[in-house]
């Protein structure tokens, strides 16, 4: 018989994310059923409905541990690269690697969610988190140009388009890794592939890199 919200609310909320995560990952957000949801938790929709306001909601807390997650390791990384005492453009690599094996722990430790994000890309929550990455992404690279030596000149290429090609360059990097069937050790090897070239072509882009170094 379908257990009742109240009788063990924790409990019941986590099989009903649970539920939710295989019904998004089998049908997507548009195809999936509360019903289907509720039934396979072994609760009414009373239930349902007692934990989330609606399918949206519900939606955004299968991925948000996810999203939230991924967001605070990034605002941790551009902390460390701002706050390094030995900060320059040119500095090494380490930070960047330390980060892209942090995401895709992450990303592996949490396949399934990480599955209904990138197959779900049109839906606004998901719309509105690869938004937010993008604009960390954009406000990063114009701190990390603000603190060049020499100074940028206002001429440079470094303008609003290309800083923001760039941060579209690099979570394209990451989504082109995970489209493929590649293990951890495989994909965060790839990634710092594509760091390493991004880098480079970050620092053939200012006017004197050498100095830089």
């Amino acid at each position: 018989m379908s257990r009742h919200a109240g009788s063990v609310p924790e409990e019941t909320k986590t099989r009903l994310l649970q539920s939710a995560v295989l019904e998004f990952s089998e049908f997507g957000f548009e195809k999936a059923s509360l019903r289907r949801i509720c039934s396979r938790a072994d609760v009414t929709t009373g239930a349902l409905y007692f934990f989330f306001q609606d399918k949206e909601d519900l939606f955004g807390h299968v991925i948000s541990p996810v999203t939230d997650r991924l967001l605070s390791i990034m605002k941790e990384h551009y902390e460390r690269e701002l706050s390094s005492s030995s900060f320059s453009i040119a500095k090494d690599e380490s930070e960047d690697f330390r980060a892209a094996e942090e995401v895709f722990d992450l990303f592996f430790d949490n396949p399934a969610i990480c599955s209904i994000i990138l197959n779900n890309r049109e839906h606004p929550l998901v719309c509105s988190f690869f938004d937010t990455l993008i604009q960390m992404l954009d406000c990063q690279t114009v701190q990390l140009l603000s603190q060049a030596k020499p100074p940028l000149p206002e001429n440079s290429y470094f303008n609003d388009c290309t800083i923001h090609w760039f941060s579209h360059l690099q979570i394209d990097a990451v989504l082109h890794i995970l489209s493929h069937n590649l293990d951890k050790p495989q994909a965060t090897e790839q990634l710092k592939i594509m760091i390493h070239f991004m880098r480079g072509g970050f620092l053939s882009l200012l006017p004197d890199t050498k100095n830089l170094k």
